[in-house]
Protein backbone atom coordinates (compact mmCIF):
# COMPACT_ATOMS: atom_id res chain seq x y z
CA UNK A 1 0.00 0.00 0.00
CA UNK A 2 2.73 2.49 0.98
CA UNK A 3 4.66 1.61 -2.18
CA UNK A 4 1.62 2.43 -4.33
CA UNK A 5 1.16 5.77 -2.56
CA UNK A 6 4.83 6.65 -3.03
CA UNK A 7 4.87 5.83 -6.74
CA UNK A 8 1.60 7.69 -7.32
CA UNK A 9 2.85 10.82 -5.58
CA UNK A 10 6.50 11.17 -6.45
CA UNK A 11 7.31 8.49 -9.01
CA UNK A 12 9.68 5.53 -8.90
CA UNK A 13 12.85 7.66 -8.99
CA UNK A 14 12.43 8.71 -5.34
CA UNK A 15 11.65 5.37 -3.73
CA UNK A 16 13.96 6.01 -0.77
CA UNK A 17 12.01 9.05 0.38
CA UNK A 18 9.49 8.56 3.19
CA UNK A 19 5.81 9.16 2.50
CA UNK A 20 5.02 12.48 4.20
CA UNK A 21 1.42 12.76 3.00
CA UNK A 22 -0.04 9.56 4.40
CA UNK A 23 -1.88 11.26 7.29
CA UNK A 24 -3.13 14.58 5.92
CA UNK A 25 -4.85 15.69 9.11
CA UNK A 26 -1.57 15.68 11.06
CA UNK A 27 0.99 16.02 8.29
CA UNK A 28 2.89 18.90 9.92
CA UNK A 29 2.94 17.14 13.28
CA UNK A 30 4.44 14.06 11.65
CA UNK A 31 7.12 15.79 9.58
CA UNK A 32 10.71 14.69 10.32
CA UNK A 33 12.43 16.96 12.83
CA UNK A 34 14.84 18.32 10.22
CA UNK A 35 11.96 19.69 8.15
CA UNK A 36 10.43 21.38 11.19
CA UNK A 37 13.63 23.44 11.49
CA UNK A 38 13.37 24.75 7.92
CA UNK A 39 11.72 28.17 7.44
CA UNK A 40 8.05 27.97 6.47
CA UNK A 41 8.84 29.95 3.33
CA UNK A 42 10.99 27.02 2.16
CA UNK A 43 8.34 24.32 2.70
CA UNK A 44 5.70 23.26 0.18
CA UNK A 45 2.28 23.96 1.71
CA UNK A 46 -1.08 23.18 0.06
CA UNK A 47 -3.84 25.78 0.10
CA UNK A 48 -7.34 26.27 -1.28
CA UNK A 49 -8.33 29.07 -3.64
CA UNK A 50 -11.42 30.97 -2.45
CA UNK A 51 -11.63 28.64 0.52
CA UNK A 52 -15.12 29.58 1.72
CA UNK A 53 -17.13 29.49 -1.53
CA UNK A 54 -18.93 26.38 -0.29
CA UNK A 55 -20.98 28.81 1.84
CA UNK A 56 -22.57 30.66 -1.10
CA UNK A 57 -25.76 29.59 -2.87
CA UNK A 58 -27.61 30.66 -5.99
CA UNK A 59 -30.18 32.68 -4.01
CA UNK A 60 -27.69 35.00 -2.30
CA UNK A 61 -27.22 38.63 -3.33
CA UNK A 62 -24.70 39.47 -6.04
CA UNK A 63 -21.55 40.84 -4.43
CA UNK A 64 -19.69 44.12 -4.90
CA UNK A 65 -16.81 42.22 -6.49
CA UNK A 66 -18.93 41.88 -9.65
CA UNK A 67 -19.30 44.64 -12.28
CA UNK A 68 -22.21 47.05 -11.89
CA UNK A 69 -23.96 45.46 -14.87
CA UNK A 70 -24.03 42.04 -13.19
CA UNK A 71 -25.19 43.59 -9.94
CA UNK A 72 -28.06 45.18 -11.89
CA UNK A 73 -29.00 41.89 -13.56
CA UNK A 74 -28.68 40.10 -10.23
CA UNK A 75 -31.20 42.47 -8.72
CA UNK A 76 -33.76 42.60 -11.53
CA UNK A 77 -33.17 39.39 -13.50
CA UNK A 78 -32.02 37.10 -10.71
CA UNK A 79 -33.66 33.94 -12.08
CA UNK A 80 -31.18 33.92 -14.96
CA UNK A 81 -28.16 35.80 -13.65
CA UNK A 82 -27.67 34.32 -10.16
CA UNK A 83 -27.41 30.66 -11.25
CA UNK A 84 -24.93 31.73 -13.94
CA UNK A 85 -22.76 33.60 -11.43
CA UNK A 86 -23.05 30.71 -8.98
CA UNK A 87 -21.83 28.14 -11.54
CA UNK A 88 -18.62 30.12 -12.10
CA UNK A 89 -18.05 31.28 -8.50
CA UNK A 90 -17.95 28.10 -6.42
CA UNK A 91 -14.38 26.83 -6.21
CA UNK A 92 -14.61 24.48 -3.20
CA UNK A 93 -17.25 21.93 -2.22
CA UNK A 94 -15.89 20.88 1.19
CA UNK A 95 -16.24 22.85 4.40
CA UNK A 96 -13.20 24.38 6.06
CA UNK A 97 -12.76 21.60 8.64
CA UNK A 98 -12.83 18.97 5.89
CA UNK A 99 -10.25 20.97 3.97
CA UNK A 100 -8.01 21.21 7.04
CA UNK A 101 -8.37 17.48 7.65
CA UNK A 102 -7.40 17.05 4.00
CA UNK A 103 -4.05 18.75 4.51
CA UNK A 104 -4.89 22.31 3.45
CA UNK A 105 -2.95 24.82 5.56
CA UNK A 106 -3.48 28.07 3.62
CA UNK A 107 -6.96 29.60 3.59
CA UNK A 108 -7.88 32.26 1.03
CA UNK A 109 -10.60 34.65 2.27
CA UNK A 110 -12.56 37.14 0.09
CA UNK A 111 -14.56 39.39 2.41
CA UNK A 112 -17.31 42.02 2.24
CA UNK A 113 -19.76 43.92 4.37
CA UNK A 114 -23.26 44.68 3.14
CA UNK A 115 -24.29 48.21 2.17
CA UNK A 116 -27.71 49.79 1.78
CA UNK A 117 -28.65 52.19 -0.97
CA UNK A 118 -30.27 55.31 0.49
CA UNK A 119 -31.27 57.91 -2.12
CA UNK A 120 -28.31 56.88 -4.28
CA UNK A 121 -25.87 57.41 -1.40
CA UNK A 122 -24.13 54.33 -0.06
CA UNK A 123 -24.65 54.06 3.67
CA UNK A 124 -22.77 51.30 5.42
CA UNK A 125 -25.14 50.28 8.14
CA UNK A 126 -23.90 46.75 8.74
CA UNK A 127 -20.35 46.02 9.84
CA UNK A 128 -20.87 42.26 9.88
CA UNK A 129 -18.40 40.56 7.55
CA UNK A 130 -19.35 37.94 4.97
CA UNK A 131 -17.44 35.61 2.70
CA UNK A 132 -17.76 36.55 -0.95
CA UNK A 133 -17.06 35.43 -4.48
CA UNK A 134 -19.55 36.62 -7.05
CA UNK A 135 -22.35 36.02 -4.54
CA UNK A 136 -22.41 36.59 -0.80
CA UNK A 137 -21.63 33.65 1.46
CA UNK A 138 -22.01 33.13 5.22
CA UNK A 139 -21.18 35.61 7.94
CA UNK A 140 -17.66 34.78 9.09
CA UNK A 141 -17.89 34.37 12.88
CA UNK A 142 -18.96 30.74 13.27
CA UNK A 143 -16.49 29.55 10.64
CA UNK A 144 -13.61 31.37 12.34
CA UNK A 145 -14.61 29.70 15.62
CA UNK A 146 -14.58 26.31 13.86
CA UNK A 147 -11.05 26.97 12.61
CA UNK A 148 -9.93 27.97 16.10
CA UNK A 149 -11.49 24.83 17.60
CA UNK A 150 -9.68 22.73 15.02
CA UNK A 151 -6.37 24.36 15.99
CA UNK A 152 -6.99 23.57 19.65
CA UNK A 153 -7.30 19.88 18.83
CA UNK A 154 -4.25 19.93 16.51
CA UNK A 155 -1.47 21.63 18.53
CA UNK A 156 1.28 20.56 16.12
CA UNK A 157 -0.39 22.11 13.06
CA UNK A 158 -0.33 25.71 11.83
CA UNK A 159 -2.61 27.61 9.42
CA UNK A 160 -1.98 30.64 7.22
CA UNK A 161 -5.10 32.78 6.80
CA UNK A 162 -4.90 35.23 3.90
CA UNK A 163 -7.48 38.02 4.03
CA UNK A 164 -7.08 38.54 0.33
CA UNK A 165 -9.73 41.05 -0.76
CA UNK A 166 -12.05 43.48 1.05
CA UNK A 167 -15.22 44.97 -0.45
CA UNK A 168 -17.48 47.69 1.00
CA UNK A 169 -15.22 48.01 4.04
CA UNK A 170 -15.11 51.23 6.03
CA UNK A 171 -12.28 51.95 8.47
CA UNK A 172 -14.71 51.09 11.24
CA UNK A 173 -15.52 47.75 9.60
CA UNK A 174 -11.81 46.95 9.34
CA UNK A 175 -11.37 47.81 13.01
CA UNK A 176 -14.23 45.55 14.08
CA UNK A 177 -13.03 42.68 11.91
CA UNK A 178 -9.46 42.96 13.20
CA UNK A 179 -10.82 42.88 16.75
CA UNK A 180 -12.88 39.79 15.91
CA UNK A 181 -9.82 37.97 14.60
CA UNK A 182 -7.86 38.87 17.72
CA UNK A 183 -10.68 37.84 20.06
CA UNK A 184 -11.16 34.48 18.39
CA UNK A 185 -7.55 33.39 17.80
CA UNK A 186 -5.97 35.23 20.76
CA UNK A 187 -2.50 33.88 21.61
CA UNK A 188 -2.49 31.53 18.62
CA UNK A 189 -1.65 34.50 16.37
CA UNK A 190 1.98 34.62 15.28
CA UNK A 191 3.30 38.22 15.39
CA UNK A 192 4.59 39.64 12.13
CA UNK A 193 8.31 40.05 11.48
CA UNK A 194 10.48 41.08 8.56
CA UNK A 195 12.68 38.08 9.32
CA UNK A 196 10.77 35.14 7.89
CA UNK A 197 13.89 32.98 8.13
CA UNK A 198 13.18 32.65 11.85
CA UNK A 199 9.62 31.35 11.39
CA UNK A 200 9.78 27.56 11.37
CA UNK A 201 7.31 24.92 12.47
CA UNK A 202 9.52 24.11 15.43
CA UNK A 203 9.69 27.77 16.49
CA UNK A 204 5.93 28.28 16.15
CA UNK A 205 5.07 25.15 18.10
CA UNK A 206 7.54 26.06 20.85
CA UNK A 207 5.82 29.45 21.26
CA UNK A 208 2.35 27.90 20.75
CA UNK A 209 1.67 30.05 17.72
CA UNK A 210 -0.67 28.33 15.29
CA UNK A 211 -2.01 30.95 12.90
CA UNK A 212 -0.36 33.48 10.60
CA UNK A 213 -2.84 36.15 9.42
CA UNK A 214 -2.04 38.05 6.23
CA UNK A 215 -4.15 41.20 5.99
CA UNK A 216 -3.95 42.86 2.58
CA UNK A 217 -5.00 46.38 3.54
CA UNK A 218 -3.05 49.45 4.62
CA UNK A 219 -4.74 49.41 8.04
CA UNK A 220 -2.25 46.64 8.82
CA UNK A 221 0.39 49.31 9.48
CA UNK A 222 -1.18 49.72 12.91
CA UNK A 223 -1.22 46.00 13.69
CA UNK A 224 1.97 44.17 14.68
CA UNK A 225 0.13 40.85 14.93
CA UNK A 226 -0.85 40.67 11.24
CA UNK A 227 1.34 40.24 8.19
CA UNK A 228 1.50 42.70 5.24
CA UNK A 229 1.03 41.80 1.57
CA UNK A 230 4.64 42.44 0.63
CA UNK A 231 5.90 39.49 2.66
CA UNK A 232 3.53 37.03 0.92
CA UNK A 233 3.16 37.92 -2.79
CA UNK A 234 0.43 36.02 -4.64
CA UNK A 235 0.56 36.73 -8.41
CA UNK A 236 -2.60 35.85 -10.35
CA UNK A 237 -2.28 34.00 -13.70
CA UNK A 238 -5.65 35.31 -15.04
CA UNK A 239 -5.89 32.93 -17.99
CA UNK A 240 -8.02 30.08 -19.32
CA UNK A 241 -5.13 28.53 -21.29
CA UNK A 242 -3.08 25.72 -19.65
CA UNK A 243 0.12 26.61 -21.53
CA UNK A 244 -0.14 30.24 -20.45
CA UNK A 245 -0.70 29.07 -16.86
CA UNK A 246 2.49 27.00 -16.89
CA UNK A 247 4.51 29.80 -18.44
CA UNK A 248 3.22 32.27 -15.85
CA UNK A 249 3.90 29.95 -12.90
CA UNK A 250 7.43 29.25 -14.14
CA UNK A 251 8.20 32.91 -14.77
CA UNK A 252 6.93 34.15 -11.43
CA UNK A 253 8.56 31.38 -9.42
CA UNK A 254 11.92 32.25 -10.97
CA UNK A 255 11.55 35.83 -9.78
CA UNK A 256 10.44 35.14 -6.20
CA UNK A 257 12.55 36.72 -3.47
CA UNK A 258 14.44 34.40 -1.15
CA UNK A 259 13.34 36.14 2.07
CA UNK A 260 9.57 36.25 1.49
CA UNK A 261 6.78 33.73 1.29
CA UNK A 262 5.20 33.03 -2.08
CA UNK A 263 1.82 31.82 -3.32
CA UNK A 264 1.64 29.92 -6.63
CA UNK A 265 -1.93 30.08 -7.92
CA UNK A 266 -2.53 26.89 -9.92
CA UNK A 267 -5.87 27.86 -11.40
CA UNK A 268 -7.61 28.82 -14.61
CA UNK A 269 -9.92 31.84 -14.48
CA UNK A 270 -12.79 32.37 -16.93
CA UNK A 271 -13.35 35.85 -18.35
CA UNK A 272 -16.68 37.17 -19.66
CA UNK A 273 -16.00 35.96 -23.19
CA UNK A 274 -15.21 32.44 -22.01
CA UNK A 275 -18.37 32.29 -19.89
CA UNK A 276 -20.53 33.45 -22.80
CA UNK A 277 -19.06 30.68 -24.97
CA UNK A 278 -19.83 28.17 -22.20
CA UNK A 279 -23.09 29.73 -21.07
CA UNK A 280 -24.58 26.49 -19.73
CA UNK A 281 -21.30 25.30 -18.25
CA UNK A 282 -19.52 25.77 -14.94
CA UNK A 283 -16.04 26.23 -13.54
CA UNK A 284 -16.05 22.65 -12.29
CA UNK A 285 -17.18 21.09 -15.55
CA UNK A 286 -15.28 23.18 -18.10
CA UNK A 287 -11.97 24.17 -16.50
CA UNK A 288 -11.31 22.08 -13.37
CA UNK A 289 -10.17 18.89 -15.10
CA UNK A 290 -7.61 20.42 -17.45
CA UNK A 291 -6.43 22.76 -14.68
CA UNK A 292 -5.92 19.84 -12.32
CA UNK A 293 -3.79 17.85 -14.75
CA UNK A 294 -1.73 20.88 -15.73
CA UNK A 295 -1.20 21.91 -12.11
CA UNK A 296 -0.22 18.49 -10.77
CA UNK A 297 2.26 18.01 -13.61
CA UNK A 298 3.75 21.43 -12.88
CA UNK A 299 4.04 20.77 -9.14
CA UNK A 300 5.78 17.44 -9.74
CA UNK A 301 8.42 19.25 -11.82
CA UNK A 302 9.33 21.68 -9.04
CA UNK A 303 10.84 21.42 -5.59
CA UNK A 304 10.53 23.45 -2.39
CA UNK A 305 13.48 25.17 -0.76
CA UNK A 306 15.05 28.59 -1.19
CA UNK A 307 13.46 30.17 -4.26
CA UNK A 308 11.27 27.11 -4.87
CA UNK A 309 7.72 26.04 -4.15
CA UNK A 310 6.08 27.48 -1.06
CA UNK A 311 2.31 27.87 -0.83
CA UNK A 312 0.47 26.27 -3.74
CA UNK A 313 -3.29 26.76 -4.17
CA UNK A 314 -5.98 25.43 -6.50
CA UNK A 315 -9.73 24.89 -6.87
CA UNK A 316 -11.64 21.79 -5.70
CA UNK A 317 -8.87 20.54 -3.44
CA UNK A 318 -10.71 17.39 -2.31
CA UNK A 319 -10.65 15.71 -5.73
CA UNK A 320 -9.43 12.08 -5.59
CA UNK A 321 -9.10 11.99 -1.80
CA UNK A 322 -7.15 15.29 -1.66
CA UNK A 323 -4.59 14.20 -4.22
CA UNK A 324 -3.53 17.84 -4.64
CA UNK A 325 -2.57 18.11 -0.94
CA UNK A 326 -0.70 14.81 -1.08
CA UNK A 327 1.37 15.82 -4.10
CA UNK A 328 2.28 19.24 -2.65
CA UNK A 329 3.17 17.89 0.80
CA UNK A 330 5.23 15.04 -0.63
CA UNK A 331 7.50 17.48 -2.47
CA UNK A 332 9.01 18.26 0.95
CA UNK A 333 10.63 14.81 0.92
CA UNK A 334 13.12 16.26 -1.57
CA UNK A 335 14.44 18.52 1.20
CA UNK A 336 15.38 15.73 3.58
CA UNK A 337 18.69 14.79 1.96
CA UNK A 338 19.60 18.48 1.64
CA UNK A 339 18.25 19.63 5.00
CA UNK A 340 21.71 20.56 6.30
CA UNK A 341 22.12 23.00 3.39
CA UNK A 342 18.88 24.76 4.29
CA UNK A 343 19.72 24.84 7.98
CA UNK A 344 23.09 26.41 7.12
CA UNK A 345 21.28 28.95 4.94
CA UNK A 346 18.91 29.66 7.83
CA UNK A 347 21.84 30.31 10.16
CA UNK A 348 23.28 32.78 7.66
CA UNK A 349 20.11 34.95 7.84
CA UNK A 350 19.93 35.81 11.58
CA UNK A 351 18.16 39.11 10.88
CA UNK A 352 15.96 40.64 13.54
CA UNK A 353 15.21 38.62 16.64
CA UNK A 354 11.55 37.96 17.34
Amino acid sequence: MEENIRTHLIGPTHDNNPVLAENLEFWMTRLPGTLKKIPLINLAIPGSHNTMTYTINRFNDVGPDEPASLQFFGKYFSVVSKPLIFNWSVTQYDDVVQQLNGGVRYLDFRLATKARNNNSDIERNDDDVYFLHGLYGDEVTQHLVEINNWLRSHPGEIIIIDCQHFYSFSERAHGKFVSKLKNIFKNFICPSTVNLWKVTLEWMVNYRYQVIIIYRNEIIRKEMNFWPSGLWPTPWPDTTRPRALVDFLDMRLKTRLADTGFVSQCLLTPDARYILRHFCGSLHRDLAGVCRKTSLDWIRRHAPGAGGLNIVITDYVSYDNFLFSRVVIQRNALLIDNSSKYLDSFDQHPGQEL
